[in-house]
């Protein structure tokens, strides 16, 4: 046994940042403790190792939102019913007991994973300069390109979760003076101690890595022109498990909605609504129930599970152990007759399956659990949306609402339940005056078009709402109602960030851990 300073989190991040091994090319390259930066320079030091690590990139993301982000969106808000088989991370979360001592539930993964994405991002970002000017080929050039505009596109996406899932929205202060998370655009020192900035410093960071993003994006094809439409991976505007252009567009559109810049919200939707078109009716449940076959006309950007094992299905699939949530009974009656996302709350046994469930119907939410008549192993996962088209619809529409122009936010409205009703708008019946009849339907329908993907919990909270459950949700009794605003509706720092780095600060209504600790662990 040997006495050791167990540092956690962004500390972690700091080890990553020179002792990783990225050693699986295909399969997103795990990140493995103990090799020195001198490694990973001469791994970043080649295009092959470089275009690796930017899938090894796609990894981390896919397991920060899958297993993390998606889940604490969505537990603590009013759409899911707990079960007696939830695991204690959620049942805290979902009762809003979690504390900063909960070092091993699974909110906690949230900051790490997030810091080991930050880092990954940082690592390109830092080798790529030099790698692009010692490319002798076209192509070359363009891996180098590719990765470094993912690379900030991810950075930016990352701070901007994490600030929503431990910061008070922007505007809970007027000057946005109020705790973010901390900024780490670098490879730090192992020494370094750093702090939490405003909230207004960290978007400001967010914008810059997305203005950096698209200048990349918004030049390859006009670069690297010879290389052309058979290197899929060096396109601008490519398929949907990369980052893009359009993803770029998609993420600020979704930032300015939540700063509540109504114009920039409506004008980055806008552009993206011109070049991605909505999924058709008889295709919209298989982008989530067959999603590696069906990826969707409408996906922007969605996270790739080929071959992984997903932690919503896990958590949701009726027919395993361990169904930890099912949807808020309420819920599907807040569906029009005819509605296809109705599908998506009920699981029906498929007749191959075992006889307790073949043919009979169960509660469940099904954006996440995939067919079992998927002939291939490795196709039965989900792959998650980070953005899609119909968000950009929704985020129009609030916005036109906001600024009084009620017709264009109803279209928009009614576009999505044509979609979804199979007929045509103007049947949808879809109406209303002024300003706060549009907006509550605009808030109706991100329920009903968006429930269950990573939003829900956010859009209370950005609004200045208060959760209020329905009583057989299954929470405690003093977890019915979260009132805003509220200390609950940010996670706390947990006890080892705080304890490993004296310069973190913890966020109101949690305790403060200000004495660092030895902790003794296993040699």
């Amino acid at each position: 046994m040997k006495r050791t300073l167990l540092h956690t989190g962004l500390a972690a991040a700091l080890l990553l940042s020179g002792c990783s091994l990225w050693q699986d090319m295909e399969n997103a390259l795990l990140t493995v403790p103990p090799l020195g930066k001198s490694t990973v320079a001469s791994f970043l030091g080649t295009t092959e190792g470089f275009e690796a690590a930017s899938e090894g990139l796609h990894y981390r993301l896919y397991q920060l939102f899958t297993k993390n982000y998606i889940r604490y969106a969505e537990i603590p808000g009013d759409l899911m019913k707990i079960t007696v088989d939830a695991d204690e991370g959620d049942y805290l979360t979902f009762n809003y007991k979690l504390e900063a001592e909960h070092v091993g539930t699974y909110p906690r993964n949230i900051w790490t994973a997030s810091w080991e994405c930050i880092t990954e991002t940082n690592n390109l970002l830092y080798y790529g300069p030099g790698l692009k000017e010692s490319a002798t080929t076209a192509a070359g050039k363009a891996i180098v390109d590719r990765g470094m505009a993912y690379a900030y596109f991810g950075r930016a996406l990352v701070m901007f979760s994490l600030c929503n899932c431990y910061a008070q929205p922007w505007n809970f202060t007027a000057d946005h003076s109020h705790p973010g998370v901390p900024v780490l655009t670098g490879i730090p020192k192992y020494t370094d101690k750093l702090e939490r900035k405003k909230i207004s410093e960290v978007y400001e960071q967010i914008f810059k890595d997305l203005e950096e993003a698209m200048k990349i994006f918004s030049a390859m094809e006009a670069n690297y022109p010879e290389v052309g439409d058979s290197y899929s991976q060096v396109k601008s505007i490519t398929d949907c498990y990369h980052a893009s252009y359009i993803a770029c567009e998609a993420l600020l559109a979704r930032i300015y909605l939540y700063m509540e810049d109504w114009e920039n919200a409506k004008k980055y939707a806008a552009s993206v609504m011109e070049k991605v078109q909505l999924s058709p009716r008889d295709e919209y449940v298989d982008m989530f129930r067959e999603s590696q076959d069906h990826r969707g006309k409408e996906s922007i950007f969605r996270l790739n599970g080929y071959s992984k094992t997903s932690s919503m299905n896990s958590m949701l699939d009726p027919t395993r152990s361990g169904q930890s949530f099912v949807p808020v009974p309420s819920l599907e009656g807040r569906y029009a007759s005819g509605d296809v996302r109705k599908e998506l709350l009920t699981y029906i046994g498929e007749k191959n399956e075992d006889p307790v469930y073949a043919g009979k119907a169960f509660p469940a939410i099904c954006k996440f659990v995939y067919r079992k008549s998927i002939d291939s192993e490795e196709k039965r996962t989900t792959d998650d949306f980070v953005f899609r088209c119909s968000e950009m619809y929704l985020i129009h529409a609030e916005a036109s609402a906001q600024l009084g122009e009620l017709n264009a936010a109803l279209d928009d409205i009614r576009a999505l339940e044509a979609r979804a009703r199979g007929i045509t708008a103007s049947e949808t019946g879809i109406n209303a005056s002024g300003k706060e009849a549009v907006l509550a339907l605009v808030a109706e329908e991100r329920v009903l078009e968006l429930c269950y993907e990573g939003h829900r919990f956010f859009d209370l909270s950005r609004r200045r709402e208060s959760v209020v459950r329905n009583s057989s949700c299954g929470a405690d009794e003093s977890a019915m109602k979260l009132t805003w605003p509220n200390d609950r509706f940010v996670l706390p720092i947990d006890r080892m960030e705080l304890q490993s780095n004296p310069a973190m600060k913890q966020n109101p209504g949690y305790q403060e851990y200000s004495t660092t600790t030895d902790i003794e662990t296993e040699s």
